[in-house]
């Protein structure tokens, strides 16, 4: 924090006293004594904080130093520049997030880590006078370059949000860390049936090799936000089971289908979000379907068949307005991934794409994976 005083400094009047305030009011006393000394110095300056001097240092410089210093303790780890939130601010950030090479423009992303496992997060696209500040609510983070870290996960599986805020603009975004049940191979992860991987990858791809941890999924988590537009509990499989459930979900998926529905929205499609029809499956499951592969990506976890449904009927919207719903309407969800997304993404957020007709069961739809490879049947 000593690089930032003389940046807190400068702009004093115009971001200090809000950042005191909310530093007060969310550390009790000690943080109000804080916040009020510091005011009460900076308001004695008499030389630095006119407008017309915003940007340069005052000739009582100790003694805003001295005050900015005095709130620096109560504000580092918590404080938050105040900002209006739009509803556009909800979806996209103002700086990219690389996540474990995943990159994400979106204001939350998620992240799946094993227990004790290391996550590398930088920014991307920020502004080169930028200073940004990392934070979590557990874990551990470690600045490893100006705009980038490292974060280390605790030791049992849980949620852990961390928050990297742009301290020059008050931006933020952050990224869902979500510490995994480690998985080797079991029959079952507690009582749930998880069945069996393929021990050898698909002909030699990583991609195949089996998950080695899971997200549990319990009635308190799942509908928690995974991204902008998608929830926990749309990913889980359909097999019967009580709580906790079991999941395999990966960053890559998330950041496609998130990036589907911005084009949607650009097709003038509006939607909440997609409907999941199937995401996650288990080996076990994958198998009870009748799905005659047993390498299908939906047992990675980078997988999701779905289609718009904003009616809530269980089935694909008449998205051309044609009076019909039929395979039309998933070649329109087709077409965006198949002539924008895919073009314009690096090469491991490539994957598999189909549309499927309707049957008995269920409407049409479009399968969409980020195995890292086109495929298309």
């Amino acid at each position: 924090m000593v690089e930032d005083i003389g940046f807190l400094h400068s702009r004093a009047r115009k971001s200090l006293v809000p950042m005191l305030l909310h530093s007060a009011m969310s550390k009790g006393d000690r943080g109000l004594v804080a916040a009020l000394f510091a005011i009460s110095l900076l308001t004695s300056c008499s030389s630095g904080h006119s407008s017309r001097n915003a940007d340069r240092i005052c000739e009582n410089d100790d003694m805003c130093t001295a005050a900015t210093a005095a709130a620096v303790a109560s504000w580092e780890d918590d404080y938050e520049p105040p900002r209006v939130v739009t509803e556009a601010d909800t979806i996209r950030a103002e700086f990219s997030l690389r996540i474990a090479g995943v990159e994400s423009p979106y204001r939350i992303m998620s992240a799946f880590v094993l227990p004790g496992q290391s996550l590398g997060i930088e920014t991307a696209d920020a502004p080169a006078k930028s200073s940004f500040l990392a934070k979590t609510n557990g874990g551990t983070i470690a600045r490893t370059g100006p705009h980038s870290w490292q974060w280390t996960a605790p030791s049992k599986p849980g949620t852990h949000r961390i928050r990297v805020i742009d301290r020059t603009s008050g931006h933020s975004a952050d990224v869902l860390a979500f510490v995994l049940q480690p998985y080797a191979g079991e029959e079952h992860v507690g009582s749930y049936r998880i069945g069996q991987y393929e021990r050898e990858p698909l002909k030699g791809n990583p991609a195949y090799l089996p998950p080695r941890g899971f997200v549990q999924v319990t009635a308190e988590n799942v509908d928690a936000k995974v991204s902008p537009h998608f929830k926990l509990g749309q990913f889980l499989c359909k097999q019967n089971g009580v709580f906790p459930k079991y999941l395999a979900l990966q960053t890559a998926l998330l950041v496609k289908l998130e990036a589907l529905m911005e084009e949607m929205a650009r097709k003038g499609i509006k939607a909440e979000t997609l409907h999941v029809m199937s995401g996650y499956r288990t080996p076990h499951y994958n198998s009870t379907i009748g799905n005659e592969t047993s390498y299908s990506r939906h047992s990675y976890g980078d997988a999701a068949d779905v289609f718009v449904d904003n009616d809530g009927d269980g089935n694909m919207d008449d998205l051309n307005r044609d009076g019909r719903i039929d395979n039309a309407d998933a070649k329109i969800l087709y077409e965006l991934v198949e002539t924008v997304l895919e073009p314009n993404s690096p090469s491991h957020m490539h994957g598999g794409l189909a549309v499927y007709k309707a049957n008995s069961a269920h409407g049409p739809f479009v399968h969409v994976d980020t195995r890292g490879s086109k495929a298309r049947w």
